[in-house]
């Protein structure tokens, strides 16, 4: 339990306003117990007045109260320019808090959150703590310091822009479903020598009111890509041990009063070509707002900057009056939904419902999902749950000084790291032997493919291991030289047309020496936690070109790898047989029925059932039963080797099925399995039971449907 003083100097101040004084003295003494100054009223007759003359850094205000209600108390506070943080408590339903706390926000007053009556102790100190760890304002100001003797002037501003006064903090961006970092956003501070701190708030407005943004905008985009080159470069690289940081993004706020400069994006161009910055890494951030003031400029100006590679974001979506007509005309490539409702996530159902919407209207428009004001592992799990995109907030770090942006990342690197290799541990699947369902995985990827090998590789602290191989005589190789290392860096495809000529690749011992490798595509595999574990790769001897179907085909291939690793060894599985089970047997199917459909593959299918097995079991017993079926299911992997899919797929059937291949392939095979049994029956004592199964194959029919249904049409096709 926390009990000491969350800040340093003296404590926080909470004024608490309850017309109910049994309600108000359980909230100062919860305040008193977690390090709080705190002092209750129950009329808003004497706030104000304790509210100018005790400087409170946070107010709690109950909503319904019979002098003057919750939401006159704010819109006053709101008048009277109140700094200090503010929690909301009623008794009133959740909707109506949820409003008066937006209520709250349109005032422009800081608010923390909401607490619905009756409330724990351990919710409301919550809410303290967080009212203090809070970035800027009041609570964050040394003692001696809570108010600033006079407001920012526009002097103070334009001597702030050429003594270089304005300086940035970079707040990270990473990938829900990973934590993949994905980019950085730039965000201006001021620094005042007496006045402290200026927040944004106060001289974004200064600066558009006065012709200063535009002046404003270039320096942020001057210091920030002199540090997006400096954290991008190969010297860094080789400090972090990565080379994910020459690919991050960085994001930039721009003014809509910008907008119609033209020579502004000019020189925000320029710039990034003097620095040899590609314009595809840059994302130019506008609000919602601001993007629809003036829908025609707007258009002209963003799709000028879509044209020359800038990526668009727009900001704090979900919070404007925009039509969707003109989300739809203009060329964003990202939506940020807005923090407001995505820090009162877990309280709100309404703001759940908002970001939803917002994700699943992203989606539908081919857009990037961001989620700002990420502060709890709840919410996050939340965005994954809803397939959003990137996620930045507290949670993942506050904003940094450029100086330790680099410290941050190889700290955050090392905790995922071994968060990655306890993930791989918990598959049990290191140095085990060779499983059938991998490798009819990486069979099938060599054949569809045309490679010469394929690989399932487990990333291990020190090594890859390789759980499935074709084509490759060894077991593992060192990490640092494996390409499958590098795929992980990032959450995407990787590919080397040609690793003689690839600057990351071309003196790495596997190119220069066996097994030669000049292509080389991996896809990474991720658990469930989204843990990167390792990857399915494709490798040959000899350059290859590889196009957006192949991606798609190996992305549908590294998914169905998934879906094993999902499952120990034995689940799905047929106890007696050891075979795929007839629902894991049934849903593989169909996931291949799909991939050859797709892809336009011939299907085929060899079964064999053993009629009289009923028979057996009772004459010879149940046991003797069984070990007919192993035999049989042992004849059947035996006799076909290159199945895709084999499994029991009733009581008494075995089925394999066998994709690219046509009829005459799986007559073969029908022939193969039939002498196998033959030469078995052979070998048998003549007092015990013989195998006497049917053996039926078939080419499946092309086109739609369930695979069930495309079996039995193929064997009504045979009569």
């Amino acid at each position: 339990m926390k009990t000491d003083t969350p800040g340093k100097g003296k404590p926080p101040r909470l004024l608490i306003l309850d017309d109910e004084a049994m309600t108000g003295e359980t909230i100062a003494r919860i305040a008193h117990f977690a390090g709080f100054e705190a002092r209750h009223l129950t009329s808003s007759a004497t706030f104000f007045d304790e509210v100018t003359l005790w400087q409170p850094d946070i107010l709690a205000i109950d909503l319904i109260m019979p002098e003057m209600d919750g939401v006159e108390v704010m819109a006053e506070l709101a008048r009277r320019g109140s700094q200090a943080r503010l929690i909301i408590t009623s008794g009133v339903g959740s909707r109506i808090l949820d409003a008066a706390g937006r209520s709250a926000r349109e005032h422009g007053l800081d608010i923390v959150g909401v607490i619905a009556k009756p409330f724990s102790a351990v919710g409301l100190r919550e809410l303290l703590y967080k009212a203090v760890e809070m970035e800027g304002g009041p609570v964050a100001a040394l003692p001696g310091e809570r108010t600033p003797t006079r407001q920012a002037s526009v002097e103070d501003l334009e001597q702030a822009l050429t003594l270089g006064q304005i300086r940035l903090a970079y707040q990270p961006k990473v990938r829900c479903r990973t934590g993949t970092l994905v980019g950085f956003e730039a965000l201006a501070r001021w620094q005042h020598p007496q006045l402290g701190a200026i927040p944004p708030d106060v001289f974004i407005p200064l600066a558009e009111a006065h012709g200063l943004i535009d002046r404003l905008t270039l320096q942020v985009a001057e210091q920030a890509l002199d540090w997006l080159v400096e954290i991008s470069s190969e010297d860094t690289a080789k400090r972090v041990g990565q080379h994910v940081l020459q690919d991050i993004l960085l994001s930039m706020n721009v003014s809509a009063r910008s907008l119609g400069n033209s020579d502004l994006f000019d020189a925000i161009l320029r710039l990034c070509r003097e620095r040899g910055i590609a314009p595809q890494r840059i994302v130019l951030e506008l609000t919602e707002t601001s993007a629809m003031q003036d829908a025609t400029t707007s258009l002209d100006t963003l799709t000028r900057l879509r044209l020359q590679g800038f990526q668009l974001s727009i900001d704090d979506f979900g919070t404007g009056y925009s039509s969707m007509v003109q989300l739809v005309r203009l060329p964003f490539s990202e939506i940020k939904v807005d923090k407001r409702f995505v820090m009162t996530a877990t309280d709100s159902e309404e703001s759940r419902a908002v970001i939803r919407s917002v994700v699943e209207l992203g989606r539908s428009l081919g857009l990037n999902t961001t989620a700002e004001g990420v502060e709890d592992s709840e919410t996050l799990d939340y965005l994954d749950e809803l397939k959003c995109g990137l996620a930045q907030g507290y949670l993942i770090s506050r904003p940094l000084p450029p100086e330790d942006v680099l410290d941050w990342f190889i700290s955050r690197e090392a905790q995922r790291e071994e968060r990655r290799l306890a993930a791989i541990m918990s598959l049990n699947l290191l140095d085990t032997p060779a499983e059938p369902r991998f490798d009819r995985l990486t069979r099938l990827a060599c054949r569809l493919f045309g490679v010469s090998t394929a690989l399932i590789s487990l990333l291990d602290r020190d090594r890859q291991w390789f759980k499935s191989r074709q084509g490759l005589d060894v077991a593992e190789t060192p990490r640092d030289i494996a390409f499958c290392h590098k795929t992980l860096e990032r959450d995407e495809l990787m590919v080397v047309p040609d690793a003689r000529t690839h600057p990351l690749f071309k003196y790495n011992p596997l190119v220069r020496k066996s097994p030669f490798i000049r292509f080389y595509a991996g896809s990474p595999l991720y658990l469930r936690g989204g843990e990167k574990v390792g990857t399915l790769c494709l490798i040959d001897p000899e350059p290859r070109a590889f196009g957006e179907g192949d991606a798609e085909l190996l992305d549908d291939l590294a998914r169905m790898v998934e879906n094993e690793l999902a499952l120990s060894s034995t689940d799905g599985h047929d106890e007696c047989t050891g075979l795929l089970n007839r629902t894991s047997f049934r849903e593989q199917a169909e996931a291949a029925c799909q991939l050859c459909r797709r892809l336009n593959l011939p299907m085929a299918v060899v079964s064999v059932r053993l009629e009289e097995l009923p028979a057996v079991n009772k004459l010879f017993g149940r046991e003797i039963g069984d070990r007919q079926l192993r035999d049989l299911a042992i004849l059947m992997m035996e006799s076909t080797e290159d199945a895709d899919l084999i499994g029991r797929y009733r009581a008494t059937e075995i089925t394999a099925l066998l994709l690219g291949v046509g009829l005459e392939t799986a007559r073969e095979i029908g022939g193969r399995l039939h002498r196998a049994i033959e030469r078995s029956n052979d070998g048998q004592a003549p007092d015990q039971a013989r195998l006497s199964p049917s053996i039926r194959v078939a080419a499946l029919p092309p086109g739609e449907g369930p695979f069930e249904q495309r079996m039995e049409a193929a064997w009504q096709l045979l009569g």
